[in-house]
């Protein structure tokens, strides 16, 4: 089994239908079975705990798109949320409680310690997945290359730690740029269009690798 793990990017957000969205093309290609783990607004921890929970059900492989470093993940009485300060504060604006916890994100927190914080993130996952020997591949869906951009050389052994190999392309761009000029939704997702070569670089990635049996 194949974990496609990610954000709206990874979960088909704007297409007609999921069996468009680039796990399920990757999975033609590679005539493979991939379970989409992607899941709309999600951040970063939470495909850490799929990625845990991967490698502990034995996957094949892990594919992962990770999302914009500032969504933090939050639990309270009614459930395990992502909060992205300045994304989604309308969503919460009756909830005084997550208001509160973006108020105190934009307040006390910094963009250059939420990545510093990703950084170490991926380094976990990828020793996790070297030492039970799964193949690993990692790639940006969305604005983590930004803060990549800005402050990776205030973290240079951090950065240095990264097993560049794993990435399907340089960890300053994303999607966004594998995607430009392709038709998007309203909401800036790529379509179908999109989606295809989102998959068409994963792949090569994978047989440039000798993963593909």
């Amino acid at each position: 089994m194949i974990y496609a793990i990610g954000d709206s990017f990874t979960f088909g957000d704007e297409l007609s239908s999921q069996e468009l969205a680039w796990p399920s093309v990757l999975a033609k290609k590679l005539d493979k079975e991939i379970v989409n783990k992607g899941r709309p607004a999600t951040g970063n921890n939470r495909m850490v705990k799929r990625a845990i929970d991967a490698v502990i059900n034995q996957s094949k492989m892990v594919i992962i798109g990770w999302s914009d470093c500032n969504r933090q993940e939050f639990a309270d009485d009614k459930g395990i949320y992502d909060i992205w300060a300045g994304r989604n504060f309308r969503s919460f604006f009756d909830d005084t409680h997550r208001i509160g916890l973006i108020k105190h994100m934009t307040a006390y927190d910094t963009p250059e310690y939420y990545y510093a914080k990703w950084l170490r993130q991926i380094i976990l996952v990828q020793s996790l997945c070297k030492l039970n020997h799964v193949p690993c591949v990692m790639f940006i869906s969305c604005g983590a290359n930004l803060s990549h951009n800005l402050y990776s050389n205030n973290f240079p052994k951090l950065v240095n730690a990264i097993d560049q190999s794993f990435f399907v392309s340089d960890m300053s761009t994303s999607v966004a740029e594998w995607t430009w000029g392709t038709p998007h939704g309203p909401n800036g997702h790529p379509l179908e269009q999109g989606h295809e070569i989102i998959a068409d670089k994963i792949y090569e990635h994978i047989r440039n690798k000798c993963w593909i049996p």
